[in-house]
């Protein structure tokens, strides 16, 4: 798809983005380091032997404070997916977001670190900001949760989209313990609506 934003962004017919903007998308990512342990097995190695062995990437993932917003407004039907993982990472449970086109079935990944439902910092900031826009501009998305090892892979651009589909449990029915229902199911219920808001640090409703 990009390719061809790019031919359209020099014939003019790209209005709404600068040529600037396209190429911070399509900045070349960072040079991998592969280790000669993962020549020798399978994909999965580095939740075998630890965060020291490197994953094998099959494609790039974006940023999702970065480039979400313009990768959704390039994307004809756009349609959000929020994949949680079932097992925290750091202090919290962190989400990814994929944008799928319902009409091409292209799909773009944005790895997790950025977003969070819980806790009081830069990461609730960035879902409320996401969940807001996504709201006003009436953007289908629904929430998910994955298997810890499935979202990392999906993070890290190894394991296609299509085939971790499969594995995600619709948010609102994951039945895992009451922090979890109360500390992301529920704040990503409240942020989901129109007019929630963030008073305090903590999630509440009322007018926009």
């Amino acid at each position: 798809m990009f390719e061809k934003i790019m031919d359209m962004a020099v014939s003019g017919i790209v209005g709404n983005f600068t040529y600037e903007r396209l190429r911070g998308l399509l900045r070349s990512p960072s040079v991998e380091v592969k280790s000669s342990k993962e020549e020798m097995l399978d994909d999965d190695i580095k939740e075998i032997c630890g965060s020291n062995v490197f994953y094998k990437n099959r494609y790039r993932t974006f940023d999702v404070v970065d480039d979400v917003y313009d990768v959704i407004a390039l994307v004809k039907s756009p349609l959000v997916h929020i994949v949680v993982e079932d097992k925290p990472s750091t202090a919290w449970h962190l989400p990814l977001v994929v944008v799928e086109d319902l009409d091409s079935k292209e799909w773009y990944v944005f790895s997790k670190g950025r977003m969070a439902f819980e806790g009081v910092g830069g990461g609730l900031s960035n879902s409320k900001r996401f969940l807001e826009y996504l709201v006003l501009n009436k953007i289908r998305f629904s929430g998910w949760v994955l298997d810890y090892v499935s979202s990392e892979k999906l993070s890290q651009g190894c394991w296609a989209w299509p085939l971790v589909r499969e594995k995600c449990i619709p948010l609102i029915a994951y039945n895992k313990n009451q922090y979890f229902v109360e500390y992301v199911v529920k704040v990503f219920g409240e942020l989901s609506r129109p007019g929630g808001k963030m008073v305090g640090g903590r999630v509440s409703l009322g007018s926009a």
